[in-house]
C-alpha cells in the first residue's frame, strides 16, 4: 500500500483520537487540562486562567512562557468555528504583532474524511503502518506544520513555526503548545512521546483522555 494512503488514514485517526472532544463538557475539560499543562511546558510562573463559556462560544486568554513572551486569546463556538489571536508586545509598543486565525466551516473544505471512508482501505492502513508513518503525520500537523507562517518581526524566531492548514480547533491549540515551548529538547521529548501515545491508541482503537495527551515527558 501507498505510504501517502496509509499517512492519510492517519491522520484522520490523529485528529480523532488525540483532538475531537464531543460535546461542550469534554471540550471545556481538554480546554482546561490543555491550559493547566502549560504551567510547566512552558515553565509559566503560574496557571493561565480557566475558560470561561458564554452562550455556546467557549474562551479563554493564555499567556505564553517568559523566555518568548507571546500570549493568545481564543474562542471556540464549534468544531467548525474558532478563532485563535496572537498577540506580542516587544518595548517598543509601536512594533507589536496581532494576528488573528479564523476557521469559518460555513465555506467549503476538502472532504478528505468522506473520501478515505468510501475508499475503505483503513484496516489495511493500520496493518502496514510505521512508528516512521505516525512520526511523519506527528510532525506535519505539530511538530513543523506542512503549510505554516514564520513570523519576521517583532519576534525573529524561525523555530515558531505558525500552522496555517489546521482546521481542527483543539489541534491548532495543541501545536501552539509546542510551538511557543522555549526549550527546544523538551519539544523533542514530546514528539517522541506522541509518537508511542498514538501508536498505542490506533493499533487499540481507543480515545485518548485529555490527561494522557497533556501528560508532560
Amino acid at each position: 500500500m501507498d505510504k501517502d494512503i496509509i499517512r492519510a488514514y492517519l491522520w484522520q485517526d490523529i485528529i480523532r483520537l488525540g483532538f475531537s472532544p464531543s460535546g461542550t463538557k469534554d471540550q471545556k475539560s481538554w480546554l482546561l487540562q490543555y491550559g493547566q499543562s502549560l504551567k510547566d511546558f512552558w515553565e509559566m510562573p503560574t496557571y493561565p486562567k480557566a475558560p470561561s463559556q458564554t452562550d455556546k462560544v467557549i474562551s479563554a486568554t493564555i499567556d505564553s512562557s517568559i523566555s518568548i513572551g507571546m500570549s493568545y486569546e481564543y474562542f471556540i463556538e464549534d468544531d467548525q468555528k474558532f478563532g485563535v489571536m496572537l498577540m506580542y508586545a516587544p518595548p517598543q509598543k509601536n512594533r507589536g504583532l496581532m494576528w488573528e486565525h479564523h476557521m469559518d466551516g460555513q465555506y467549503f473544505s476538502f472532504p478528505s474524511q468522506t473520501f478515505l471512508t468510501n475508499y475503505n482501505q483503513q484496516p489495511q492502513a493500520i496493518q502496514k503502518m510505521r512508528a516512521s508513518d505516525i512520526g511523519d503525520v506527528i510532525d506535519s500537523l505539530i511538530m513543523h506544520p506542512t503549510p505554516h507562517q514564520h513570523i519576521k518581526s517583532p519576534l525573529n524566531n524561525h523555530y515558531i513555526r505558525v500552522g496555517g492548514g489546521l482546521m481542527n480547533p483543539f489541534l491548532y491549540l495543541f501545536h501552539l503548545r509546542v510551538q511557543l515551548c522555549p526549550d527546544n529538547e523538551r519539544r523533542q521529548s514530546e514528539r517522541n512521546r506522541l509518537i508511542s501515545l498514538f501508536d498505542t491508541a490506533i493499533k487499540e482503537k481507543s480515545t485518548i483522555a485529555p490527561n494522557e495527551l497533556m501528560k508532560i515527558p
